[in-house]
């Protein structure tokens, strides 16, 4: 649909695939999830390993986002999907691509 270079700071609307170095990203904020498919990034260097993190591939609450711009790591504040007491940031790898999908 719609390359960008952020997602913007506030933003509440939309459907946005992030792709980073190891690993892409779905964010919607309809729904307020993150999901994170690991190993579908965008890299060249095998320095970049892919790390397992707890509920890969699966839907996670989406507090709000507090960096994601193309060039450096962005940053998901989240909740446990298992523990609605637990809030953690996910920091990404560089991000390579942004495209509101929806």
């Amino acid at each position: 649909m719609a390359r960008a270079l952020e997602i913007p700071d506030g933003n509440s609307e939309g459907v946005w695939t992030v792709v980073t170095r190891t690993s892409t990203y779905i964010l919607d904020f309809g729904e307020m999830t993150l999901l994170r498919a690991p190993g579908v990034g965008r890299t060249d260097d095998h320095r970049w390993e892919v790390s397992e993190l707890r509920r890969d591939s699966e839907d996670i609450p989406l507090l709000g986002v507090k960096n994601c711009r193309v060039g450096v790591p962005a940053q998901f504040w989240v909740r446990a999907a298992d523990d609605p007491e637990v809030r953690t940031w996910r920091v990404t790898t560089p991000v390579v691509e942004i495209e509101r999908i929806g």
